[in-house]
Formats: structure tokens, C-alpha cells, sequence
């Protein structure tokens, strides 16, 4: 008998893809004091998770405007939120003077990572800096602001 075999990426199925925001998340105060376009670009940026490629999402200004159908000021800003408030962590950075053309890579914090479990270092913000409860940063990367 012929074994069922799906596609290797999701977002080649027909049908099973779905982003799952947790209650927990939705009711947070960091998720709720986000901006509209904040949401939207979170959003948007699990169409390039594959379930095992977080950390190297890749997701760039450009796609975030066109998710907003907007300008890149206004795509810069929502982005520069959502690190500002710990919900994705830049792992590879780019620009327009590298030879490659790649776009920046990403942590979704609260999707699993390939080696272990999501870090939600948007539950560990507190007043602008990592609450001294949980101490432990283990597979977080420091925030570069460009």
C-alpha cells in the first residue's frame, strides 16, 4: 500500500495551513497596546514559516508595505514595534550594500524554534527592559536598531 504524502511546505497544501495566536497572547497588554499595522504584519510574516524555519523567516520592509498596501515609513515604524516590543527578533541582518540578495531574517518569539521551545520574550518586557524574574535568555539574539 502507497503511503499519503503531503507536500514538504505547507503553504503548498491545499488545505491545514492556519496561524495559531494563543488566548494567552491575544489578552496579553503588550499584544493589545499593538498597533494595527503591527498585527497585520505579524500576521503576514507566518507565511513564511514552515513550521521548522524559525529564526530564518524571511521577511523584508518591502513586503511588509505591500501587506499594509503603504509606504515604507509607515511599514518601518509597525516593524520597529514588533522589536521594540519583543514579538520578532532579527537573526540575520541585510541591506543594499551586501553582494546576496536576501532580506532579513526573523524570530517569530512565540512559535517554537527547530532546537526548542519558543523563547516569548514578549512576556518577559517589562517598562522597556527584560523583567528580572526570568533570567534565563537562551536563544535570544540582542536588538539591533538599523
Amino acid at each position: 500500500m502507497a503511503k499519503n504524502k503531503h507536500p514538504g511546505k505547507p503553504h503548498k497544501r491545499n488545505h491545514g495551513q492556519f496561524v495559531a495566536i494563543p488566548y494567552s497572547m491575544i489578552e496579553h497588554p503588550s499584544y493589545k497596546a499593538l498597533s494595527p499595522d503591527a498585527k497585520c504584519i505579524l500576521i503576514e510574516m507566518h507565511l513564511g514559516f514552515h513550521g521548522h524555519n524559525n529564526g530564518r523567516v524571511g521577511f523584508s520592509i518591502r513586503q511588509a508595505a505591500e501587506c499594509l498596501h503603504s509606504g515604507n515609513g509607515r511599514a518601518t515604524r509597525a516593524m520597529n514595534e514588533l522589536q521594540e516590543r519583543r514579538f520578532i527578533i532579527c537573526h540575520a541582518q541585510s541591506s543594499f550594500n551586501m553582494k546576496t540578495k536576501k532580506s532579513r531574517e526573523w524570530e517569530i518569539t512565540f512559535r517554537e524554534m527547530p532546537n526548542g521551545p519558543p523563547s516569548h520574550a514578549w512576556k518577559k518586557l517589562k517598562h522597556g527592559s527584560i523583567s528580572d524574574t526570568d533570567g534565563s535568555q537562551a536563544g535570544t539574539v540582542s536588538l539591533i536598531k538599523t
